[in-house]
């Protein structure tokens, strides 16, 4: 399961290469193509399923609420978004110098940072939620996410816990 993970975030940062005008086109189609791959690891998979429609919602419900969406803000907010799953996974999922009342402190602190800064306030939280409610999710985030402030967040957080 770690090396899955492992893999999974090696792929997330080998598609930031790309020059930052193609980060969200090439985040959306390497996320596609992963989960849509039978060969892929289901585990990897739905990871890149939670990043699809997380890419898609934003750019979505951008173009609904205002008709200058720049390349600039959809390439932020999948550089973050990405930012803050390799965090998650990083120093969560994978830590093992961690222990389990730590790591659930951590879920809560992801899972809160991501529901605690919407960028759309999508009342619609069936859509929303999606991720959140659903059992078993290894992406357990709004997709109503304003990610730079959510990863914001989350470092603020972690960065104090390590000066302890």
């Amino acid at each position: 399961m770690k090396k899955l993970i492992t893999l999974c975030l090696l792929a997330c940062s080998l598609a930031l290469s790309a020059s930052a005008q193609d980060i969200y086109n090439t985040m959306l189609a390497d996320a596609r193509n992963t989960a849509d791959n039978t060969g892929n690891n289901l585990v990897v998979r739905r990871i890149a399923k939670f990043k699809c429609a997380a890419l898609e919602y934003v750019k979505e419900k951008a173009f609904l609420t205002d008709q200058d969406v720049t390349v600039r803000f959809l390439d932020d907010q999948a550089y973050y978004m990405n930012e803050f799953l390799n965090s998650f996974f990083k120093d969560v999922l994978l830590n093992t110098e961690i222990s389990k009342t730590e790591k659930k402190k951590r879920i809560l602190l992801f899972v809160d940072a991501s529901g605690s800064n919407p960028i759309f306030n999508d009342p619609d939280k069936d859509v929303v939620d999606a991720y959140v409610v659903s059992d078993g999710q290894l992406t357990p985030f709004s997709l109503d996410t304003n990610w730079p402030k959510a990863y914001a967040a989350v470092q603020s957080v972690l960065k104090k816990e390590d000066q302890k």
